[in-house]
């Protein structure tokens, strides 16, 4: 990419802007490392609404642990190895439960993921990573944090019930209406684009 070659510097800037309370600044993050993000999706799943769910999911771990980034590393060099690591987990669970994840081999992945791809969809693909942070910021608190325990701490329903002194299955509803109103806010301010 041309024009990126003091992104390392700035970025480290951004990063201590956001750890000390500036977390709108992320949004420059998420604008300009989608298109890699949903690159790396693409590469483990074909169903859009799967590809935006992935995606958000990994944004959402990378604004929680980012207080772990080591910034002597290049941030995308971090959020690459984060995204591989969360697709190959996600891939795992969801081929044991026999779902429609495509099976695939990490040469196969590598030859999807070194296809050029199409600009326009580059273009939608930023745009739904942008907003996504504002639609997490937008859901009620029961719903996002059970969200967030569950995406980005990688808990089960049943340690999340005892943290929360909740219910497994009331948790399995907030979850399931959290993701369906962060797909809701994030195609209606698609639309509006």
């Amino acid at each position: 990419m041309t024009g990126t070659k003091n992104w390392p510097d700035e970025e480290h800037g951004l990063i201590e802007q956001i750890l000390n309370g500036q977390a709108d600044r992320f949004r420059i993050l998420v604008d300009r490392y989608s298109p890699m993000v949903f690159h790396i999706v693409r590469g483990f799943e074909k169903d859009d609404d799967e590809v935006r769910e992935l995606a958000q999911q990994i944004f959402v771990k990378a604004f929680e642990k980012l207080e772990s980034f080591n910034q002597k590393s290049k941030f995308s060099s971090w959020l690459y190895s984060l995204s591989m690591n969360h697709c190959r987990d996600y891939a795992k669970n969801v081929r044991r439960q026999n779902s429609r994840f495509s099976e695939m081999d990490d040469d196969q992945l590598q030859a999807r993921m070194s296809d050029s791809s199409d600009p326009h969809r580059d273009l939608e693909k930023k745009q739904a990573a942008s907003i996504m942070i504002e639609g997490i910021e937008r859901l009620k608190s029961e719903y996002s944090e059970p969200l967030l325990m569950k995406y980005r701490d990688g808990l089960s329903y049943n340690a999340m019930s005892k943290r929360l002194g909740v219910s497994v299955s009331a948790l399995k509803v907030r979850v399931h209406r959290a993701r369906t109103e962060l797909k809701s806010i994030i195609e209606n301010q698609q639309d509006q684009i």
